[in-house]
Formats: C-alpha cells, sequence, structure tokens
C-alpha cells in the first residue's frame, strides 16, 4: 500500500478508537474529551523550569494548554473529526510524515504540570504517535512548579521533584505518601543516589512486564503502588529475574493488596444470639479496627441497624432459619448477600442462608433446595473466578453440624467446599452451648471452617 492509503487507513482506525473512547467515558460519566492545562493551573502561581527535550511517557500526555483543540480529540487523544474534514487532513499529512524515511524529527511544545503533560504546539504530532502505540514521546518540556502547600497533591508532588532529581524518571508516580523513599529502600539506594542508565532501563523494563500483567489480570489501580507493595514482600532481585510465569503466580497471590494496596482485612463475624459489647454505647471502640461485618443470621433487624449505624461500617448478612420477617421488612443500612455473591474491595463473598429442613418454615429447605439454589449462583461465581469468603448459617455435614434434623449439615456443602476451596467458611445455627466441649474451628485444606455464633474476629 502507499504511504497516502496508510495514513487514511490509520486515521480511520484511530478515529474509531477515539469513538469507542468517547462512549466508554461518556457512560462512565467521565469528561470524554482532552483535559485542559489553563482550567487547572495558575501560570502567574507557579514557577515555570525549562527542562528540555525529555522521553515522556505517553500515558502521561492527558491533555492540552489551551482550549481551542481539546473537543477535537478523545480522552486518548485520538482524532474525532470525519475523515474529510480539513482537521483530518492535516492529521494524515502528519502521518505521512511520519511514515516516510524523515520521519517526525520536532518535538511538541507541552507543560508538565503535577507529573502530567499537556500540549502547547503538536497536538496532531502526539495523535499520530499515540495512534501507533508509541511508548514514549519526545516532548520540548517546560515544567510549572506551584507553590508549596499542605495539599496532598502538592505535597506528593513535590517528593516526585526530589525523586526525579536523581533518577530522572517518570513513568513511575505513586499516589500515596512516602512511597518513593519506600521504592530507594527497597532498591538499597540512599535518597541522593545517582541513577545509571543501566538502573534505570533494568527498573522500566520490569515495570513494563509487571504493568503488563496487572492490565491482564484487571488490576487497574495505581500500578507504581503495586511495584511498592510487591518490593515488601520480595526481593527486587527476584522480581526482575522471575519468569513470566512465575510473575502471573505472585499478582494472583497477592492480588487483594495490590488491587487495593491493604495487607489484610479484619472481619467482625456475628450470628445467633447478641453480643453485649456490641449492643452498648462502647460499640465504636469495639469496631474501630473491624473493615466489614459478617452476620450469618438469626438476628434481630434492630439488633443489625444499630451495629451498622453506631459502627459506620459495611454490613452484610444472611437470613437465618428464623428470619422470614426480615424478608419483608429488612434491616435498613446494611446489604442482603443471601443468594448472591458481592465482592467487597476484591474479596468475593458466597452467601447463602436457611438450615435444614425440618417443619415448613420458609428458610430452610431440603437437600435438592440448597443444590438447585448453589446451581443458580454458578455462573456468577465463574465470571467472579472464584470465591474467598463462604458465609452459610447451617453447617456443612461432617464440620460442626449436630445429629438432630434441625441442626443437620448439608452434604452438597461438601462439594461446593471442594470446589471453591475459599479461605473461611463461617456458619452459625448451631449455638456454642448446644453441647459440651463444642469445636469451634475445623480446616480442610487451606480452608478456615468457623463457627461464628455470638461473635468471632477474623484477619483475611
Amino acid at each position: 500500500m502507499s504511504i497516502e492509503n496508510d495514513a487514511y487507513q490509520q486515521y480511520l482506525y484511530a478515529r474509531k478508537k477515539a469513538r469507542k473512547a468517547l462512549f466508554h467515558d461518556r457512560v462512565s460519566q467521565k469528561d470524554p474529551h482532552l483535559k485542559v492545562l489553563d482550567h487547572i493551573a495558575d501560570e502567574t502561581k507557579c514557577k515555570a523550569v525549562d527542562l528540555g527535550i525529555i522521553d515522556v511517557p505517553s500515558d502521561l500526555i492527558v491533555g492540552t494548554k489551551t482550549d481551542g483543540r481539546a473537543v477535537s480529540f478523545s480522552s486518548d487523544f485520538m482524532p474525532l473529526l470525519s475523515e474529510r474534514s480539513e482537521f483530518a487532513a492535516k492529521w494524515m499529512n502528519v502521518c505521512r510524515y511520519h511514515l516516510s524515511d524523515h520521519g517526525i524529527t520536532e518535538a511538541p511544545l507541552a507543560y508538565e504540570y503535577l507529573g502530567k503533560f499537556y500540549i502547547a504546539e503538536g497536538n496532531k504530532r502526539v495523535s499520530v504517535l499515540k495512534s501507533y502505540g508509541a511508548p514514549f514521546i519526545p516532548l520540548q518540556v517546560t515544567r510549572l512548579v506551584p507553590e508549596r502547600s499542605e495539599r496532598d497533591s502538592i505535597r506528593l508532588y513535590y517528593e516526585f521533584l526530589d525523586f526525579y532529581r536523581h533518577s530522572r524518571l517518570y513513568s513511575l508516580q505513586f499516589s500515596r505518601p512516602d512511597y518513593y523513599s519506600k521504592l530507594l529502600r527497597s532498591l538499597g539506594y540512599d535518597a541522593d543516589h545517582e541513577w545509571s542508565r543501566k538502573e534505570r532501563i533494568t527498573l522500566i523494563g520490569f515495570y513494563g512486564r509487571l504493568e503488563n500483567e496487572l492490565n491482564k489480570k484487571g488490576i487497574h489501580e495505581n500500578h507504581a503502588d503495586c511495584l511498592v507493595a510487591l518490593l515488601e514482600m520480595y526481593t527486587y532481585d527476584y522480581l526482575v529475574e522471575m519468569s513470566d510465569r512465575q510473575m502471573d503466580k505472585v499478582i494472583a497471590e497477592n492480588r487483594l493488596r495490590l488491587a487495593y494496596g491493604k495487607g489484610f482485612y479484619n472481619i467482625t463475624c456475628i450470628a445467633d444470639s447478641e453480643d453485649p459489647l456490641l449492643y452498648s454505647d462502647n460499640i465504636r471502640n469495639a469496631l474501630a479496627d473491624t473493615d466489614f461485618i459478617l452476620s450469618a443470621g438469626d438476628l434481630s433487624k434492630e439488633y443489625l441497624e444499630y451495629i451498622v449505624t453506631l459502627s459506620n461500617k459495611p454490613l452484610f448478612y444472611i437470613h437465618g432459619n428464623h428470619d422470614g420477617k426480615l424478608l419483608k421488612d429488612p434491616p435498613q443500612g446494611c446489604i442482603c448477600i443471601d443468594d448472591d455473591l458481592y465482592v467487597f474491595q476484591g474479596i468475593r463473598i458466597l452467601g447463602l442462608g436457611g438450615s435444614f429442613r425440618y417443619n415448613s418454615d420458609i428458610l430452610q429447605f431440603s437437600e435438592r433446595e440448597m443444590e438447585r439454589r448453589i446451581r443458580r449462583l454458578k455462573l456468577k461465581i465463574m465470571k467472579a473466578g472464584g470465591v474467598d469468603i463462604v458465609v452459610t448459617h447451617a453447617p456443612i455435614k461432617g464440620y460442626g453440624n449436630l445429629q438432630d434434623i434441625p441442626h443437620w449439615g448439608f452434604a452438597c456443602f461438601n462439594k461446593l467446599l471442594e470446589d471453591l476451596k475459599p479461605r473461611f467458611w463461617f456458619y452459625g445455627h448451631v449455638h456454642m452451648n448446644y453441647q459440651p466441649f463444642m469445636k469451634k474451628i475445623h480446616a480442610h485444606g487451606k480452608t478456615m471452617i468457623v463457627n461464628v455464633s455470638g461473635k468471632y474476629l477474623a484477619r483475611y
């Protein structure tokens, strides 16, 4: 194909990407066009610093200096106007120059503000290069440095400036304070360590691999933060040398920590009987370290509403065999996860309420009825990629059940346990005072099976 036709086809491809991004941003209620620096920063309150020509990661180029051409592009710098427009003709002309033997040699003019880049001249050059997937784009950059303040974004930016002074790395931009210092400590570098070219290339090479794997896993949080989280668990040398298969395993094993930046969750589990400490004025102190609450059933609406209101913690509940009234009048502020798979900050929680059938009450089930309930959840489980916590009211057969029919365990739960292999299985129904020396905790493989009647504190 001729260069002219190549440029035309590239414009059609880029415009298709632009319309897709436009639709996605509108559905997500985001600004569908480029950001405009003049609307964000007050230049009169910033110090201008000439950085010369530097290679800028293309995903950090987010907007234009003025709003003149902002609406001609989608938020990812792809062109929106018709291929028959004058704008398209100029874009294709730049594309042809890029495809020629000369290539694009003149660096676009840009401003950097708080670690992001805004194009003052050369929007089409940037758009063309981005359409071809250029990871870095040379820019003639003027940095706008805001006055110091206690704003989190400003404080974090000054930490970045100290880091950049020695590393010359723009790719790593953290969203949390002190992460630049953590990175340096993990690498064994002092704060004033002058990075060599090899050190920069090695880190950026590994970081690129990490970003690809995180995107494959659907982890779209700040990837630089994820890098520091990994360096807190593994040595840098081990991470750099590991294979793609090893990296895939490491990310899968630490999915929650990477996705939400949290090493563990404190969970308060309740069921069957009210805890005096929770039903008191001291509830805030009692649940101060709790991240969320799970109820395994047979607790009153008033008790659940008191806990969720006074603690201001998320509360997820299923129905016990005595909770028929909650079906018509559910507790306010609580989230029912019965017959559902609910994902809270990456933790996949499966809920199945009710007990083994011993009379005609609505929240009692035969073995076959419980099997049908489980089958109806299989698609959700498959889409979620598994389950981390199972909450049931009744026990698993052979794990904490009694020999009388009302407190019998479901045999179909055994297959569910084998299939899902969750980290925790919480249940209630069998009160701990029903028999002397009743065992509260059982283990099956990696799964901890816990009778949470009353109150139980777990760490995930």
